[in-house]
Order: C-alpha cells, then structure tokens, then sequence
C-alpha cells in the first residue's frame, strides 16, 4: 500500500475567501524531501444537469479567462457558507438559466485535481426542469443559455466545445447511470 506523505512544515502564501494557497514541506516515504509543495485550498462547489421534458440540456455557455475562450457548461458554482450541495446545485441552476429543477437525483461526488486541490464538486441531476423566466446572473457573469439533446451534447465534447473535465465526466457518469441516453432515437 503506497505511504502518506508526512508534513514537516505549512504556511499560507496567499488567503483569499474563495482560494487559498498553502505551501507545504513535505518528507516522502522514500526519504526525498519537496520544500515546496503547493495545494490549492478551494470552497466546495456544485452542478446540475437539467433536462427539459423536450428531452434537452440545460446549458450555459461563457468566457473562461484561464483558456481565454468560450466554455459550453452545465450549472455550477462554489458552495456558500454553510449551504447544502443540492441546495447550491438548485440556486445556481435557476440563478444562471431562469429554470426551476424538480425531481432531483444525485449523480456523484468528484475531485477536480487530488494531486493539488483539496475541494469536492458534487454533481445533480434534474428531471424535468421548467422555465421560470427569472435570471439572477452575479455582476461577474455573462453567460448565454444553450439547449441540447445528450447527443448533441456529445457530439459538442468531440468538437471541443465543452472542455471541463468535471462537466464532461459528470455527462458520462448520468449515462452510465441510465439518467439519458445518447442513441439516436
């Protein structure tokens, strides 16, 4: 069984609300030592997939300054102080696209980077969702509302259109689970 790696020193370089970097010195067990070594300390965060009784995505797609292009993406957002993952999935889903999700099954926990981050992202699944009507974007976000069939969906993962690892793995997992299918129908 592969050994944890011991700690020898920690320190903060950088302590923000929303992302923390935590330098440690940390010993291995073959006894080489790494003076370096960064974590990034993120909050929890959420998403949702949301289909309508069409049998379409809810999606958004918007500007990701880190890839300097647009990211198609399912809803998703940090967690807020003390906030249940399904009750954030739910706000960020009507929040971002004016839909309201109703029957809502979990469809898994995931960690976005082991080797470095420490956060969880909690994924949801929603069926059907219902227009509301009603966006509450933040100031920071400029997102335009996408609505695809999984197949469609699917075809947008082969062409690069989404990129996220999350997303991506998240769609896989609903249909491994038999939320939708991606067979032309």
């Amino acid at each position: 069984m592969p050994e944890f790696w011991k700690v020898l020193s920690s320190r903060y370089i950088l302590d923000r609300w929303w992302l923390k970097v935590r330098e440690d010195r940390v010993l291995l067990p073959s006894g080489h030592e790494i003076p370096e070594f960064h974590v990034l300390e993120y909050p929890d965060w959420t998403m949702l997939i949301g289909m309508d009784k069409d049998g379409q995505l809810i999606l958004v797609e918007q500007y990701r300054h880190g890839l300097g292009r647009l990211s198609l993406e399912f809803t998703s957002g940090m967690l807020e102080k003390g906030e249940q993952a399904m009750d954030g999935a739910l706000r960020e889903f009507e929040e971002e696209t004016g839909y309201v999700a109703t029957k809502v099954s979990e469809i898994g926990t995931m960690v976005e980077d082991p080797y470095r981050h420490n956060n969880k992202a909690y994924a949801f699944f929603s069926f059907p969702v219902k227009n509301s009507g009603i966006v509450k974007m933040d100031e920071t976000e400029d997102l335009a509302l996408v609505c695809l069939t999984p197949l469609q969906l699917h075809q947008a993962i082969l062409d690069g259109r989404m990129v996220h690892g999350l997303h991506i793995g998240t769609f896989y997992r609903a249909i491994t689970q038999g939320l939708f299918s991606i067979e032309r129908t």
